[in-house]
């Protein structure tokens, strides 16, 4: 007989959409997962590929309480030994993981993280993925220990955030450094005013918005001759699926922003449990730093509304470190079950550290 208290897992087909979206909206509505767990994040993950997924159930006695999607795919250890990897809530494919999910994990409700986590590890290490490795991009840092057979590998990328209490208290200026705060009075004189705030009201409207932002970012990035997201052929049309769910139910939010008559960009966001993630961007280029600009009055203007929290997001540049107050880290791990391909990866790591000279 199962004890009601302990958590288990298995892999299931894939319900129909409905009954998918039924269950996973009734975890949204409980549960403190990030909004790339959402059912705004998934549906479009699985209208974009709607035969590569499995799903993967926790519960407890007769109670779901955590969904994530699974898939498959083969790679390498060590550069030589074939590998089986089983991918949370990804692809596993460079180009469809270009969209680049963050705050991986799971739609989750009344079950504790860490526990859950330990879970999951437990039943790979048994083997019920049927894969020598798990891979996890986008995970906040896992605290908890490791079972014993399993190993992790990791790539750690810093992201920054804003407390918006403090915004709300005090300003964006009063927040920031004294040269950052001279700079965005500078600018916002230079612009000639306040900036002004325009939400898309519907889902034809956010699309539009979505297609100026579009021809704003590509005009910036190849003007710098640099790659960027719209390069990537999935990128647009698994946003326009995002956009249309998550337009309906408040979870997505885009934003032209305008100081006086001139433009100075659009803001693509996603809203979860008090939190802005500041997704994707596109700015004018006839005002200076218009950029730090719209960040600054997007973030006074969440602060307003009484939201927690403005995500940049993973990766750094001098905008978001000027204006996020706190760097964190986002980690992309691959947990591993005994192989040789772990075992050349371990030698070789252990190689190269004896080969550095003594500090």
């Amino acid at each position: 007989m199962r004890d009601s208290r302990e958590i288990y897992f298995r892999l299931e087909k894939l319900p129909s959409r409905a009954a998918l979206e039924r269950e996973w909206r009734a975890l949204d509505a409980a549960g403190a997962h990030s909004f790339f767990l959402s059912w705004s994040w998934i549906n479009a993950m699985l209208s974009s590929w709607p035969e590569r997924f499995s799903l993967l159930r926790a519960s407890r006695g007769d109670s779901t309480h955590a969904l994530a999607l699974v898939t498959w795919r083969h790679g390498w250890q060590a550069h030589l030994f074939p590998v089986r990897q089983a991918f949370l809530n990804t692809i596993g494919d460079p180009q469809a993981d270009g969209v680049m999910i963050e705050h991986n994990g799971f739609a989750l409700a009344g079950v504790e993280e860490g526990a859950l986590w330990l879970g999951l590890l437990e039943f790979f290490a048994e083997g019920a993925f049927g894969a020598r490795e798990l891979v996890v991009p986008g995970m906040s840092q896992h605290k908890g220990a490791l079972p014993r057979e399993i190993s992790s590998a990791e790539n750690i990328r810093f992201a920054y955030r804003t407390d918006l209490r403090k915004v709300a208290e005090t300003g964006v200026a009063q927040c920031v450094s004294r040269n950052t705060r001279q700079q965005l009075r500078r600018n916002l004189r230079d612009a000639g005013g306040n900036v002004a705030i325009t939400a898309a009201k519907d889902k034809d409207e956010a699309l539009a918005y979505f297609a100026e932002l579009k021809a704003l970012h590509i005009r910036s990035w190849e003007k710098r001759r640099k790659h960027h997201a719209f390069d990537n052929p999935i990128f647009e049309p698994f946003h326009h699926a995002v956009i249309s769910t998550g337009i309906e139910d408040g979870s997505v939010e885009l934003l032209r922003l305008e100081a006086g008559s001139r433009l100075l960009g659009y803001l693509y966001n996603f809203q979860r449990n008090g939190v802005v993630s500041s997704y994707q961007s596109g700015f004018a280029e006839e005002v200076a730093r218009p950029g730090y600009l719209c960040h600054a009055a997007a973030m006074e203007h969440y602060a307003a509304r009484g939201l927690l929290t403005y995500d940049f997001l993973a990766g750094t540049n001098q905008l978001k470190s000027s204006l996020g107050l706190e760097r964190y880290e986002l980690c992309w791990r691959r947990y591993r079950r005994p192989s040789l391909g772990v075992i050349a990866e371990q030698l070789a790591h252990w190689a190269v550290q004896r080969a550095k000279p003594a500090m």
